[in-house]
């Protein structure tokens, strides 16, 4: 591994079972992400995207598969070792209205992890940590005294981004943070989310529906598609010209604001295939307009492109 690199992981699994079977919701993954990068990962819906990230966590135990940081192997990591990633390793959730408990203020919330992790040494240390973290994601020290209801949304993730930051984490994961949120203040936490970056030396891995913000803020992207990896690269090389034809058709598939242009009939069609019953051969294939015999047979491994970026298409493959 090399010395940038902050995160590895290799062939990572987790299937869950299930009445009708076994869901195999992230299905060897692997990946690679450098220390400052801020990585973007779409797709689908129920392609495995935040199962992928709570495992990389060890919010939930993988199947199989490792999980590296900084070169340390830490898939076999317990619920009492895994502590220290809860400051190496911070989270954003989606919602911020049920990813704050109710019955706590600001104040409680944030304190809770600069105490339990020993951040700060007594309560006017914590009252200072806490004040400056809300000033950084402009916010005023009077809103340690609130509630969540007494909060807007955009102030809750605000919040949640404050917490998440509180204990000098060195990668964030964020699960759709300005979904929930406003077109004007998706910006607001955009901006502060840069301006964090910046200031703390951090790399973030971001989880998105919006492929749009994923090309405004990621230098790095990964496609996903039915658990597996289907094409990682640099940002710009994919959007320029994306390789791989599930690629090619979630792009083409976001809208654009003129009522005029029709959608392009090459967009992407059909269902997505059961992860309890995925088709032989490559996952994408029932779905493919290129598809040729050997995508019925044989499943593609994700390969080093002539450009740099990793697919997995036989297209591509020699």
């Amino acid at each position: 591994m090399e010395n940038n690199t902050i995160l590895k992981i290799e062939n990572l699994k987790k299937y869950f079972k299930s009445t009708k079977g076994i869901v195999k919701a992230v299905d060897g993954i692997s990946l690679e992400i450098e220390k400052g990068d801020t990585f973007g990962l779409v797709g689908e819906s129920g392609c495995g995207k935040s199962t992928f990230v709570r495992t990389i966590l060890k919010l939930i135990n993988q199947t199989d598969g490792k999980i590296f940081f900084r070169n340390e192997d830490i898939s076999s990591f317990d619920k009492n070792t895994s502590r220290k990633l809860r400051k190496i390793m911070g989270m954003v959730f989606q919602n911020p209205h049920s990813s704050l408990n109710p019955r706590m203020t600001v104040y409680d919330t944030i304190s809770r992890p600069l105490l339990i992790h020993k951040i700060t040494k007594n309560k006017r240390d914590t009252t200072i940590k806490i004040v400056e973290l809300l000033k950084s994601m402009g916010l005023q020290a009077e809103h340690m005294i609130r509630f969540p209801h007494e909060l807007s949304g955009g102030q809750k993730q605000r919040i949640a981004i404050a917490r998440a930051l509180a204990v000098e984490p060195e990668i964030v994961f964020l699960d759709e943070p300005t979904s929930a949120l406003d077109v004007s203040v998706q910006t607001k936490i955009l901006k502060l989310l840069e301006q964090a970056k910046k200031d703390r030396d951090l790399t973030y891995f971001y989880i998105s529906h919006d492929i749009n913000l994923i090309r405004v803020v990621s230098n790095k992207i990964g496609v996903m598609y039915l658990g597996k990896m289907v094409e990682t690269g640099q940002t710009q090389k994919i959007f320029e010209k994306p390789l791989h034809p599930y690629t090619q058709g979630l792009f083409k598939s976001v809208p654009e604001p003129d009522p005029d242009k029709k959608l392009p009939e090459d967009m992407l069609t059909g269902e997505v295939p059961s992860p309890i019953n995925p088709p032989n051969g490559c996952n994408f294939h029932p779905r493919c307009p290129y598809a040729k015999s050997i995508c019925k047979e044989k499943e593609p491994e994700l390969k080093s492109y002539e450009d740099g970026r990793l697919i997995a298409c036989h297209l591509y493959l020699k």
